[in-house]
């Protein structure tokens, strides 16, 4: 079975086609974002969009591998950013890009410690409130145990709004492992 990636523009949803034909737009300084953001964008969406100096937001557009030129840093108002997208808004447009580089940062991150890197997940308390129930690894505490008998009504409502198994009563291997009476 073979995978196929379509990359469509991050400002109209256009598709990008090859990415010959693929710019960046990166976001590099907004004042609602922690961090830099890149834009895939198609050039005719931002083309004499772009100001010469502004401030409040810095960009960096690297042009597509087909034209000559190198990256090019804007300065510009939230307000000219805001406009290159006609479609959607652009906070929007910045927070989703910016949710979905963490999330692939955190993939290649839990890659490299998979295969012996230094880097460690950090430690989950699955007694507190925020964890206790999730499915992991290892025995399950006392404390976590005494939290879901106390809240098993709320602990399974926070594990079905995150798309996470329920803790079944009448399950005779959950009832064992968190403690509870076997339901009938």
């Amino acid at each position: 079975m073979a995978t196929k990636t379509v990359k469509v523009s991050d400002l109209t949803g256009e598709e990008i086609g090859s990415e010959e034909n693929l710019a960046r737009l990166v976001v590099e300084q907004h004042p609602d974002l922690p961090d830099s953001v890149t834009l895939e964008v198609l050039p005719e969406e931002v083309a004499g969009k772009l100001p010469e100096k502004q401030n409040l937001v810095s960009v960096t557009y690297y042009p597509p591998t087909t034209e000559e030129g190198n990256p090019q840093r804007f300065l510009m108002s939230v307000e000219d950013l805001d406009n290159l997208s006609e479609v959607w808004d652009m906070t929007t447009i910045l927070q989703d890009a910016h949710r979905a580089q963490q999330e692939e940062e955190g993939r290649r991150r839990g890659r490299r410690g998979r295969r012996g890197g230094a880097e460690r997940r950090p430690h989950v308390d699955y007694s507190s409130p925020e964890h206790a129930g999730e499915p992991h690894r290892g025995r399950i505490t006392d404390e976590e145990k005494q939290y879901v008998r106390e809240n098993l009504d709320s602990v399974n409502a926070r594990l079905r709004e995150q798309g996470m198994r329920e803790i079944d009563p009448a399950d005779p291997q959950m009832a064992e492992r968190y403690g509870l009476e076997l339901a009938p």
